[in-house]
């Protein structure tokens, strides 16, 4: 669920799973990529170690005509990326607040949108007292 906030910024690679995380546009890996994902032997491959060696990113049975394609693809992202594997090490953001931190409240907002009409939700907002705002909105609700 926490990945859903997060950006990653790669430095070493270390930290940061190829497949999983998403360091390589929107979609993580494994989703843009799900015939290679599937036959991958370490799907809990670091960055750092599929890219030193392209030979560690290991899979079950050799391709067909689809994971070619797919691989081709991957192969030309992962060129367009400048890579510093001896850089700093990998840093995380929370792309849901623009302070780039962790809330629980920007995660709520986007796991479970609010469904109530927007002027309860202003209710909400004002600095009253919590039993006149409870009060409020029962008024409004009939």
């Amino acid at each position: 669920v926490l990945r859903i906030g997060t950006s990653i910024y790669v430095g070493s690679g270390s930290l940061t799973l190829f497949w999983f995380d998403r360091w390589l546009g929107d979609p993580p890996l494994a989703a843009r990529f799900p015939g290679l994902f599937a036959i991958a032997v370490d799907p809990r491959i670091s960055i750092e170690t599929a890219l030193i060696d392209l030979g560690r990113l290991a899979f079950r049975r050799p391709f067909g005509p689809l994971e070619v394609d797919e691989w081709d693809s991957l192969l030309q992202d992962i060129a367009l990326l400048p890579t510093d594997v001896e850089g700093a090490p990998d840093s995380i953001s929370w792309r849901l607040e623009p302070s780039g931190r962790f809330s629980t409240k920007s995660l709520y907002a986007t796991i479970a949108p609010s469904l109530a009409p927007e002027p309860l939700s202003l209710i909400w907002d004002i600095r009253l007292p919590l039993k006149i705002r409870i009060f409020l909105s029962q008024w409004i609700r009939g």
